[in-house]
């Protein structure tokens, strides 16, 4: 993946490699990069300048390949399975963050089955520290009802506040 960490001159000669010179500045004028080319397909093509169609599909397909991705079917449906994962991770991985660079495409993976769940290398390093842990749920659970019974204490509150805001008003309304 070290399309990843190209600049604008990497790709200006990769597209001079795919045999495409006269488009060397329609890339490198609309700031394409490793992680941008990772977006680049028939649908943009033109907005970058790229308006043969042949040479669109061409681009296109060179892209795919380089990025190791399969094409989206035109017709696909919301009921079919998922797009080509490798097409999602290089989704994330376009854009820029300490999270994303850190992304490898097994984590991803892990991700996508349960977005919620942490990596398993991961858990690992929590298993030697289940003891200290499970103390530190104990007090921050203790903490967690404190919080509520202070939260019930102010909601009714308001309400009561709420309601004498809304006799006041009635009182008002009958002078």
């Amino acid at each position: 993946m070290e399309f990843l960490q190209w600049d604008t001159e990497d790709v200006a000669k990769w597209v001079e490699s795919i045999g495409f010179s006269k488009y060397k500045a329609c890339f490198t004028e609309n700031f394409i990069t490793g992680r941008k080319l990772i977006h680049v397909n028939c649908n943009n093509l033109p907005k970058l300048g790229v308006t043969d169609f042949r040479d669109m599909l061409v681009i296109s397909a060179s892209v795919r390949l380089l990025l190791g991705i399969t094409e989206t079917p035109w017709d696909n449906s919301i009921a079919d399975p998922r797009r080509d994962t490798m097409a999602l991770f290089l989704e994330v991985k376009s854009r820029t963050g300490r999270w994303t660079d850190s992304l490898t495409y097994h984590h991803f993976l892990y991700y996508l089955e349960d977005p919620d769940a942490e990596p398993e290398d991961e858990e690992d390093e929590e298993d030697e520290d289940d003891e200290d842990d499970e103390e530190e749920d104990d007090e921050n659970e203790d903490d967690k009802n404190e919080d509520d019974k202070n939260e019930d204490d102010k909601n009714e509150f308001d309400k009561n506040e709420f309601d004498k805001n809304e006799d006041d008003k009635n009182e008002f309304d009958k002078n």
